[in-house]
């Protein structure tokens, strides 16, 4: 399989499209219809059994498949294939009461219980072997069946509950240590700083999981590396599953449905896996201003963890639990969504869900059939996207999405540095969703990508942030400036080492070389009313609100914009340094919306950049999917209004299978992909 990278399509023989179906939740009269109807929407895959284990063994070693053989059977004839899930996420009854020790503790010892989901331990011996044999008796009789396509393990991973203080993950958590630092406990104390409030600790036995605010805050290097060890065990846990799936049948996909917390998926995790899958729900952003530019993000960021990837839920309807209740999706904004999804890397798409179940925690997350079961317009929305993908499908495989400007992401050590140390300031990742939308605004081709990516491609790479920073990558950024692209750092990036501690060089640590400023003083902005700080570039004057850093310049760095107030006027605020080809810009501030898009014009100066169609109007999203042979190019209306696009991209409407015209009408929430052909 090739290696994690932004530019690896999924490896998957076709695009797949359909929905999650519950057959359990409803009576065989109900059901009936659904295979030919499902047909008829141009569907060829459904996603099943996620949460059934109690009725596939509804007794301790006593097994009935008999309503997903049914079901598999019945959709199969119809030329729909199933994605069987492995049922964890909700072990039955039998199980917790034969077995409470299997259950998840929170930090205040608060066991978790039965009548929900994702309760019990992944690092309990006793669930685990559990697990193992659910998964082997539902592969085995599988096996061979034509119409069982693939596997998704488990379901959504750590999306409500990830940390555990239970027995079983205390002595687990000693055993990570243990092999970590290779059973040399003074080693452990001082990677941790143990000689602070008298932590230090005699024996890995004696090392409890990190509990905040009992009574007060906890060791950061002692959190990292406890949410280390949460994304170890339940890569294990899945393992397992994975292990079983591919000695059964090497021919299945297998696929787990993200992206959550404490999981790497750019680590074991993500590379047992086929394809990453991730659950699509644009409504979660509840500003429609904002929702477009949201979902690119979270699409690029997920893209960024190992490339293309499947949806194994896509929103398809409001959705609603206790304290929310989304918008529906207005007439053409389920069609929008879904292709924006697949522009941004999507290579197969299943909605969430065929019917709106009537009962249980999540009966108002509405699916394509309403609870009376009767088909209205998102049935036609997705029957319309369906017809579509019959001749768009073929044409997005093995093409990847096209990026000129990336946001460093999908780094677990800097998602779960940042909470021990949070000092009330934004994420890096919020940070990141502000730069990614001002270039995404502006057409930019923007994505997100690791530092230890491809960069070749790109000629603008921006760092947002990043606390905790691997040495090791200053060597492949330095090869990327020399070689004609613009590195920008943000504030405070390169300030803390592998073990979440300050590190001992003067600031911004192993970044100080390559950038060529030291931090000559930092400082939060609590009340940047009381205080305004701000700097000044190209004559215009632009204020701070979280942070400010003064900048000495060493070597050949220069200033690229000064402090314009108070105690730091007339010091360097931006810096820049040419290097190579290239150059490496230094911000000594947060970089917020309004901070980015003073920037955009400048850094798209200084790299060389424009729009990826720059005729574009305003409220059309372009996005470019391509490969060594073809062009896919994506223009999306955004706007709640017809608009006219003159000069576009010339070739094949793939949507209408005419050649586009010399201008381009799109209806209000309408789009046009448009072919040309390489060779």
């Amino acid at each position: 399989m090739p290696p994690l990278s932004h530019l690896r399509p999924a490896s998957l023989n076709r695009f797949w499209f359909g929905a999650a179906y519950y057959p359990e939740h409803w009576d065989a009269n109900t059901r009936a219809a659904d295979p030919a109807r499902m047909a008829a929407a141009g569907f060829n895959m459904v996603r099943m059994a996620e949460f059934a284990w109690n009725l596939i063994e509804p007794s301790e070693g006593h097994y009935d498949f008999t309503l997903f053989d049914e079901a598999i059977q019945q959709l199969g004839a119809q030329g729909i294939h199933t994605l069987l899930c492995t049922p964890t996420a909700t072990p039955p009854r039998w199980l917790t009461l034969k077995h409470p020790e299997i259950a998840a503790m929170n930090e205040n010892g608060l066991c978790m219980e039965h009548g929900s989901r994702q309760h019990v331990c992944h690092a309990n011996p006793v669930f685990r072997s559990y697990s193992r044999a659910i998964t082997r008796a539902m592969a085995d009789h599988y096996r061979a069946n034509p119409y069982v396509a693939g596997w998704q393990t488990d379901n959504e991973l750590h999306c409500h509950f990830s940390e555990c203080h239970c027995p079983s993950c205390q002595h687990a958590f000693q055993d990570f240590l243990r092999l970590k630092f290779k059973g040399d406990i003074t080693a452990l104390n001082t990677a941790w700083g143990t000689t602070f409030w008298a932590q230090t600790y005699d024996d890995f036995t004696a090392i409890p999981t990190p509990k905040n605010n009992r009574p007060t805050f906890s060791n950061p290097a002692h959190q990292l590396d406890y949410a280390r060890f949460v994304a170890r065990v339940v890569a294990q846990f899945q393992h397992d599953q994975v292990v079983t799936l591919r000695e059964t049948n090497p021919r299945w996909f297998i696929t787990h449905n993200g992206c959550m917390k404490h999981v790497d998926y750019r680590g074991e995790f993500g590379q047992d896996l086929d394809v990453l899958g991730y659950d699509c729900y644009p409504m979660f952003c509840t500003d429609p201003a904002e929702r477009q530019a949201s979902q690119a993000y979270q699409l690029d960021a997920v893209r960024a963890w190992s490339g293309n990837f499947m949806i194994p839920e896509h929103q398809s309807g409001p959705g609603g639990q206790q304290p929310y209740f989304q918008d529906h999706p207005e007439p053409g904004e389920l069609r929008k969504m879904t292709y924006v999804s697949i522009a941004h890397g999507a290579d197969s798409l299943l909605y969430f869900r065929w019917r709106t179940c009537r009962f249980g925690a999540e009966e108002y997350w509405c699916g394509i059939l309403d609870h009376d079961n009767v088909p209205r317009r998102r049935y036609d929305e997705v029957s319309q996207v369906g017809t579509e993908l019959k001749r768009i499908g073929p044409e997005l495989a093995g093409t990847y999405v096209h990026v000129d400007v990336a946001i460093a992401g999908a780094d677990l050590d800097q998602d779960q540095a940042y909470p021990t140390l949070s000092f009330g300031l934004p994420s890096h990742s919020d940070m990141a969703a502000a730069i990614h939308g001002v270039w995404y605004r502006k057409g930019y081709a923007t994505g997100v990508i690791h530092p230890t990516d491809d960069l070749s491609s790109l000629k603008l790479y921006i760092i947002p942030h990043w606390v905790v920073f691997n040495p090791d990558w200053v060597p492949l950024l330095e090869t990327f400036v020399r070689n004609g692209g613009t590195l920008v750092i943000g504030a405070r990036t390169a300030t803390r080492d592998q073990n979440n501690n300050v590190v001992p060089e003067t600031l911004p640590g192993c970044l100080r070389e390559l950038a060529g400023v030291t931090i000559e003083e930092y400082g939060r902005q609590n009340q940047p009313q009381a205080r305004p700080l701000a700097f000044s570039l190209k004559g215009k004057t632009v204020t701070t609100d979280f942070w400010y850093e003064s900048l000495k310049l060493e070597g050949d760095t220069k200033t690229l914009a000064k402090w314009s107030s108070r105690h730091l006027k007339g010091q360097p605020a931006l810096s820049i340094r040419k290097l190579g080809k290239g150059s490496v810009v230094y911000v000594g501030t947060y970089m917020t919306r309004s901070v980015a898009s003073s920037l955009l014009p400048v850094l798209a100066q200084q790299a060389g950049l424009k729009p990826l169609w720059p005729s574009a109007p305003t409220g059309v999203e372009i996005v470019l999917r391509q490969n060594d042979n073809q062009k896919l190019w994506f223009l999306i209306n955004h706007n709640e209004k017809a608009i006219s696009l003159k000069s576009p991209p010339r070739g094949i409407d793939l949507i209408t299978g005419k050649r586009v015209p010399a201008v381009l009408h799109l209806k209000a929430r309408d789009l046009a992909i448009i072919k040309q052909e390489l060779r």
